[in-house]
């Protein structure tokens, strides 16, 4: 009868840990939704704090002081995003991007973060050369 006491309560503790490490885990991983997505949603997204992700439209982005607005889109669906917390050297039409902010009543996203896709290649200098500034029409390879 002990025996069964003490293996009843080592199943609760080691459900306990594993319950706790998986609401530790979940709570770090970090999701983003695309337009389509966050479109579906309607206004149970009004106001939510939320990671927005994909491509910046070309031709989209117009600057006014402080202010970027530009289109992102998931190659379906379309939305406009305002940030006033200015945007990364790399920002530019056609580049990857994660967005974090709040989807607003006004139908545009309003992002405080922005977070962009760098190119996959990467060359070392060769020896004795200086790094060359970023060159959006340089090619891997």
């Amino acid at each position: 009868m002990k025996r069964g006491r003490v293996l009843f309560v080592l199943a609760v503790v080691a459900a306990s840990l594993l319950w706790v490490a998986a609401k530790g885990l979940s709570g770090s991983l970090i999701y983003y939704q695309t337009p389509t997505e966050l479109l579906r949603q309607g206004s149970t997204a009004v106001g939510e704090r939320l990671r927005l992700g994909g491509l910046v439209a070309p031709g989209s982005v117009q600057r006014t002081g402080s202010t970027v607005r530009f289109i992102v889109t998931d190659g379906t669906t379309r939305m406009s995003v305002v940030d006033t917390a200015g945007v990364p050297s790399l920002f530019r039409d056609g580049k990857g991007v994660v967005l974090e902010g709040t989807y607003g009543t006004d139908g545009a996203f309003h992002a405080d973060t922005v977070l962009v896709k760098h190119s996959d290649c990467y060359r070392p200098p060769t020896g004795g050369a200086t790094p060359n500034t970023y060159d959006p029409q340089e090619k891997c390879g």
